[in-house]
């Protein structure tokens, strides 16, 4: 698994010794490398390691980008990231050119092993020559999807480059996307593993069943229907006998005293040893440099001495359904005074709300306890999320998230290390799992021509039936639609996905989901409250929105205002054009920012 972090550095340290890093564009000058099979293979590893370079705030990129939607709250004085909620982000600003210039840097990765590839002919076998293309071009496509996403149209470069050879114009994002597929040719593909061998590289190299996961994720990104249901199909069947969904504890634990539910298994470390569900993941290791993050310290509880920089919404809290499947507005099961009962395990399991306990200590932001109940050593200790030092960062403070945080990426192992102030974070991030993936296949037949909509019911059904939810009553497309998406919000949050989400998707208006769900008030429970009396108003695509006039016992609303969206269409669909590019690359330049902009 995570032995062959020598191997990377050796790989860094071969890299630097002969990169020419130039702005706009960064990449090496390549002479003679690679030479041999280990060169190739320490530049490949060095390409992997480029992912865990995308780092904002403390915590991996992917993290941070479903607080900039309607899923998750964060601090209302957090750096710059609450600008994109306002639609006033710059050009200029640190997160816009910082996530574009390490796209750029992770290509020039690539490229430096992938330019004299060809030197490998004849001094390694046909297999091995192919299974390092296949997997560079794997990487690359991860790379530039990304960048057209977040940016549109990009260059399109393919090679490394030189102090000669370094202005491109933007390229059309429709030819861009053209380029990747084309890359990712199903005979190269067939030349991977199926996947690599787990004792060695754990889930960090590309093999077969993740590069047909990832062609069918960026087919279904750009409404390639039928190209994502054939190869979601083809990924599925090769991963069966070697991917599973990985078992979860449901069980509900009504109170701190009660005990405390554990996603480890499947996003804690035991999952980077033992869960079949894991394709494919970003390593992160301690013993190497710049190769930690800190997740956990962003997300953990205060208590905890963690920052408390973001979690669930309201609106999220109040997506997931009851136990018979109904959302809480329908279902007869749902009481709005003891709101945590009879709900989707998976509220629990990776959102943590008052009177649970997280990583063995009581969570409450309830004023009343100035302390909690440390169940690790026995004893009460002080409630930092609501009293003491900054407390008003606290999940419920004034200037905190808005009452909740998450528990998905927590691990206990960290009890000890953060109140030691210990921030280091080795967990590595799941980058594909299968989850994701029969959900790809789901919405790929649902939204098809001719697809098969029983295949879909059956996928979204076997995830629901890992947390003990029932099967969906939907057979009709439209149903499954809205089903899938329920899906894909709750059981894919805190993974960087629904940014991405609100924007392919569509609403019967034709209006892209982001129009709704980003423009308005994002609730959270009152001051001095651990729930509230607001009845949500959630749609056929469960988006959740509020009216303040209507609450579940038709009393005043007791909730209240933490922020506010705002989403302009033509505009928002993309984030800016970085500043830096325009005005250094001669064949962009600075009037050639993206709409609105």
């Amino acid at each position: 698994m995570k032995k062959n972090i020598i191997t990377i550095l050796l790989s860094l340290v071969l890299l630097i010794s002969c990169t020419l890093d130039r702005e706009p564009l960064t990449g090496p000058s390549t002479g003679t490398f690679p030479a041999s099979a280990e060169e190739a293979e320490a530049g490949l590893l060095a390409a992997y390691k480029s992912l865990a370079n995308d780092i904002h705030q403390y915590n991996p990129a992917d993290r941070w980008f479903d607080a900039l939607t309607d899923i998750s709250a964060m601090r209302t004085t957090l750096s710059k990231w609450p600008d994109f909620r306002l639609s006033i982000v710059t050009s200029n600003l640190s997160h816009i050119e910082n996530t574009y210039a390490r796209i750029y840097k992770g290509l020039g990765r690539i490229h430096l092993v992938l330019d004299n590839l060809d030197n490998l002919r004849g001094v390694v076998t046909d297999e091995q020559y192919y299974q390092f293309k296949a997997e560079l071009l794997c990487l690359r496509a991860y790379q530039y999807d990304k960048a057209c996403k977040f940016y549109g149209a990009v260059p399109w470069v393919d090679h490394c480059l030189t102090l000669d050879d370094y202005a491109y114009a933007r390229t059309p994002k429709e030819e861009v996307i053209a380029n990747i597929l084309r890359d990712l040719d199903d005979e190269l593909l067939n030349h991977l593993p199926i996947a690599w061998d787990r004792a060695t590289w754990g889930t960090c190299r590309i093999g077969r069943v993740a590069a047909y996961a990832l062609k069918a994720r960026i087919c279904l990104e750009w409404g390639f229907y039928a190209d994502a249901a054939k190869y979601s199909k083809i990924a599925l069947d090769l991963a069966a006998g070697v991917y599973d969904l990985t078992p979860l504890d449901c069980t509900y634990y009504a109170t701190h005293a009660d005990g405390e539910p554990d996603p480890t298994p499947l996003f804690g470390f035991d999952a980077e040893k033992n869960s079949m569900e894991w394709i494919w993941a970003i390593q992160f290791d301690r013993l190497a440099a710049s190769n930690v993050h800190h997740g956990v310290y962003t997300f953990a509880s205060r208590v905890h001495n963690g920052a408390a920089g973001a979690g669930p919404s309201q609106a999220l809290i109040d997506t997931f359904q009851c136990t018979d499947g109904k959302s809480i507005v329908e279902s007869g099961l749902y009481d709005w005074k003891n709101p945590w009962n009879n709900r989707d395990p998976r509220l629990d399991l990776y959102c943590l709300r008052s009177g649970s306990r997280s990583l063995g200590v009581q969570f409450s932001i309830d004023p009343a306890d100035k302390t909690v109940f440390d169940y690790n050593i026995e004893k009460a200790v002080p409630n930092g999320d609501v009293t003491g030092n900054k407390s008003e960062y606290g999940p419920n403070g004034t200037k905190g998230p808005g009452g909740y945080l998450w528990r998905k990426h927590l691990d206990p192992v960290y009890y000890a290390s953060i109140p030691g102030k210990d921030y280091e974070d080795e967990l590595d991030v799941p980058i594909m799992r299968l989850a994701e993936l029969l959900l790809i296949d789901a919405e790929a037949n649902i939204e098809m021509e001719g697809g098969d909509l029983g295949r879909a019911k059956a996928n979204i059904d076997r995830v629901r039936a890992r947390v003990n939810m029932p099967p969906v009553t939907a057979t009709d497309q439209a149903g499954l639609r809205s089903a899938l998406r329920y899906e894909r919000k709750v059981e894919l949050c805190c993974e960087g996905f629904r940014w991405f989400d609100l924007r392919r998707w569509k609403g019967a208006d034709g209006k892209i989901l982001a129009v709704k769900a980003l423009n308005g008030d994002q609730y959270a429970p009152g001051f001095g409250r651990t729930t509230s009396n607001a009845k949500p108003i959630i749609d056929e695509d469960w988006i959740v929105t509020y009216d303040p006039g209507q609450t579940f016992d038709g009393a005043k609303c007791n909730a209240r205002v933490h922020t506010t969206f705002k989403f302009v269409e033509g505009k928002d669909e993309l984030w800016p054009f970085p500043y830096s590019e325009m005005i250094t690359n001669p064949l962009i330049g600075e009037g050639n920012n993206n709409p609105g902009y």
